[in-house]
């Protein structure tokens, strides 16, 4: 029994599942307690606006060139572990940012690596579980694992010591991210494992709609599935951005801020077990439509004053408005593109939600520092708007036999 957990350790899903809960530990400190902690340096609303989308943007600009370059290289392994290395490498000159602009240089600097990489990690972990018949869910649901263990544990920190404690628990979480990436597997290459679990999944041959190359996406029944997922991604952008301000403007103490975020990533732990079943049943746009709606339901709840509870409700309904489109949009792209442009392809629809996120997260901040939390009622319209694009795209092409 030692030696089969072990196996399972060091195989190729192993290695990568655990890549995933250290990958998020980072993140699961940043997003709940980033604002506070640039509040505490001194920056405004609309400054907290432009640190968080400064990154994306930069991303929006290079990350498409990144995945051409992971397609083209020996593996995918080899882009993954660069830009989570330089990821946490570059955090260390965040103790060294005083005031705004190198605020905002530092943790550019710091982010844009593992955005870049982050595409390029789903694609890998995505065709590799195909490859071999894994559910690529019960991979990607230790990353969430990793996210709610990091925002209890720094929620705890932070009531015990303080904001202070945040840049060197995030600086910790980002080199050891970067240490983690050196044990990743060749996501291409046959594993010891392979033998055991049978031989590779016959792939049928592709659909006739199934892009081939990078061109085909942009056809407007893909292109519009696509924009419509962004615009959901893209209505999460001032939760991440504010929410931790608007619960600290209500009076709520970090160790209730600390559990408001790992609810949500709880319940989105639910979604990674049952998914591989729903989507059997139901096509990657039906799934998206349903989560716009759910989406934007969950805006419209926040813009409002809500006791404590109310928040832990529509918290957990991150489950569908996360889950079901980040893990609707994987199936769709992975559906309906070659595995020869996989990171290149992910990339493009990583693109355009970070995108939609940057542009919104800036206009919603200058809103929200005039309106407070009502400002929500734009995310609820962003989410509506983008179920109805998915909705045009099923109008356009409906093929029965979408996954």
């Amino acid at each position: 029994m030692l030696f089969s957990v072990r196996e399972a350790f060091l195989s190729h899903q192993g290695r990568t599942s655990s890549f995933y809960a250290f990958k998020f530990l980072a993140v699961g400190i940043a997003v709940p307690f980033l604002p506070l902690w640039l509040k505490s340096e001194g920056l405004s609303d609309s400054d907290v606006g432009f640190v968080n989308s400064a990154p994306i943007w930069m991303m929006v600009l290079i990350n498409i060139f990144v995945g051409r370059i992971a397609d083209k290289a020996s593996d995918w392994r080899q882009v993954i572990i660069a830009a989570s290395v330089l990821s946490g490498l570059a955090s260390v000159t965040l103790f060294f940012a005083q005031g705004f602009w190198a605020i905002l240089f530092c943790w550019t600097l710091t982010v844009l690596p593992f955005m870049v990489g982050a595409p390029v990690t789903d694609a890998a972990a995505v065709r590799m579980a195909r490859r071999r018949n894994l559910d690529f869910a019960m991979i990607r649901v230790w990353g969430t694992v990793g996210y709610v263990a990091a925002n209890l544990f720094s929620g705890w920190m932070l009531n015990l010591s303080g904001v202070g404690i945040f840049l060197p628990l995030f600086v910790s979480f980002c080199l050891i991210r970067g240490l983690m990436s050196l044990q990743l597997p060749k996501f291409r290459s046959k594993a010891p494992e392979d033998e055991t679990i049978g031989p590779e999944v016959v792939v049928a041959p592709p659909h006739r709609l199934q892009a081939q190359e990078i061109k085909h996406v942009f056809r407007p029944w893909f292109a519009l599935a696509i924009l419509g997922s962004a615009f959901i991604v893209a209505s999460h952008g001032p939760l991440y951005a504010y929410g931790s301000i608007l619960w600290d403007r209500s009076g709520l103490p970090s160790t209730i801020i600390g559990p408001l975020w790992a609810i949500g990533s709880g319940a989105e732990i639910l979604t990674f077990f049952v998914f591989a079943r729903v989507a059997k049943r139901f096509s990657a746009r039906h799934l998206l439509i349903f989560a716009a709606g759910v989406t934007a339901l969950r805006w419209f709840g926040m813009s409002f004053d809500l006791p404590v509870w109310g928040f832990f409700l529509l918290q957990m309904l991150h489950a569908i408005t996360f889950g079901i489109t980040y893990l609707g949009t994987l199936n769709f792209v992975a559906n309906w593109t070659a595995e020869s442009f996989a990171a290149e392809a992910q990339s493009l629809v990583q693109v355009t939600a970070q995108a939609s996120l940057a542009t919104f997260i800036v206009i919603f901040g200058f809103v929200f520092s005039a309106f407070g939390a009502p400002t929500f009622m734009m995310s609820a319209l962003l989410a509506a708007i983008g179920g109805g694009l998915i909705f045009t795209s099923l109008i356009l092409v409906n093929p029965r036999s979408e996954a």
